[in-house]
């Protein structure tokens, strides 16, 4: 007997449900059949396959408690975010942080270079270091216009190099400022090469800038490309210099205006707490649920506000690829005092360069 291609999800969801109906003695309803067939949609779209019919049915329990949350979430319609079941959306939350966390920040009070100050007293307005008055500063910047940002890229769940790619889209930004030309670096390099973090295994984009700075700069993307695993380091290709920065600074914690100021002049790093819904986010001024126990690095390229709401936000580029979110961008709601949504001001730092 032959199937068509339109039947085929239909008759491979019945079999599957029915034998994990047969295997828990529970009968299977027509609620459990759309969604089988909705998972297996959503395998096709993310080219998702498992080890066998176990794991299968694992994950499509998994699939089917986040689509559930997702729904409900997305019905509540008193949120200026929405989700939406992405390439994640198989994963439980302890497996999506276990993959996906790669924050290391002893360092973050350590900063060799001088920590940048905003005034205290009278005037808060007013940059301490060389009296700028960032009341001046725009009120939009979006270095995405500007053509100084490189698409996001994607770290992989196998390595956990959010840090590598932070240190570089920084880099790859400033030295586009700086030169007029757009050039994707070596997140490789980093992870093969820099001896003072962990390669796969977390790490610090300051110390990043501290390596880049010692070694003289970055190589290019297409001579050394990511492979999402620690490899020997080529220092060959290693050598071969294309983007070298001078050292980095710091935006002092929690000062919004502090770091305001900076992304109106480049891009800049950040570290924030991966909040529940920043799995699942697909689009909006995302406004929490989140703390402040800091667990991932992102990069800062520019703010904005809402034209129909006025809600200001950060603009966010992440390193989970451009299925992710607003084509692998996320908009961060903005708040003048304490840490920060997600204690997105509490570790801020950038490359600095000559020219």
């Amino acid at each position: 007997m032959a199937f068509s291609p339109g039947t085929w999800p239909a008759i491979t969801s019945t079999i599957l449900l029915a034998w994990a109906a047969a295997v828990s003695g529970r009968g299977v309803d027509v609620g459990d059949m759309l969604m089988m067939d909705r998972f297996l949609r959503w395998q096709a779209t993310h080219n998702r396959s498992y080890p066998s019919v176990g794991e299968k049915l694992r994950r499509f329990h998994v699939y089917r408690d986040n689509v559930e949350y997702i729904d409900a979430t997305n019905r509540r319609g008193n949120l200026t975010y929405q989700l939406s079941e992405n390439q994640f959306a198989d994963l439980t939350r302890e497996e999506f942080l276990a993959k996906f966390t790669s924050y290391d920040g002893d360092d973050r009070t350590k900063d060799d270079n001088a920590v940048i100050t905003t005034a205290q007293g009278a005037n808060a307005n007013m940059w301490s270091s060389g009296g700028v008055d960032v009341s001046l500063d725009p009120a939009s910047v979006d270095w995405r216009a500007k053509g100084a940002v490189v698409p996001p890229k994607a770290q992989t769940s196998s390595c956990f190099s959010s840090w590598a790619f932070v240190a570089v889209a920084t880099i790859e930004s400033l030295h586009s400022i700086k030169t007029g030309k757009l050039v994707p670096l070596s997140e490789q390099q980093l992870v093969d090469c820099d001896q003072y973090n962990g390669g796969c295994n977390r790490g610090s984009f300051r110390r990043a800038f501290h390596w880049v700075h010692q070694n003289g700069g970055l190589t290019m993307e297409a001579e050394y490309p990511y492979t999402a695993a620690q490899g020997t380091c080529n220092t060959a290709k290693s050598d071969h210099h294309v983007a070298a920065i001078t050292g980095h600074a710091s935006v002092p914690g929690s000062n919004e205006l502090a770091m305001k100021h900076v992304v109106a002049k480049q891009p800049v790093a950040a570290a924030i707490e991966l909040g529940n819904d920043i799995q699942f986010y697909k689009s909006g001024v995302y406004s929490g649920p989140c703390g402040t126990r800091l667990q991932h690095t992102v990069t800062v390229v520019g703010y904005d506000a809402d034209e129909s709401t006025g809600e200001k936000f950060w603009i966010v580029k992440n390193s989970w690829g451009q299925t992710w979110g607003e084509h692998g961008y996320i908009r961060m709601q903005r708040k003048i005092l304490g840490p920060g949504l997600c204690g997105i001001m509490l570790d801020v730092a950038y490359p600095t360069m000559s020219m």
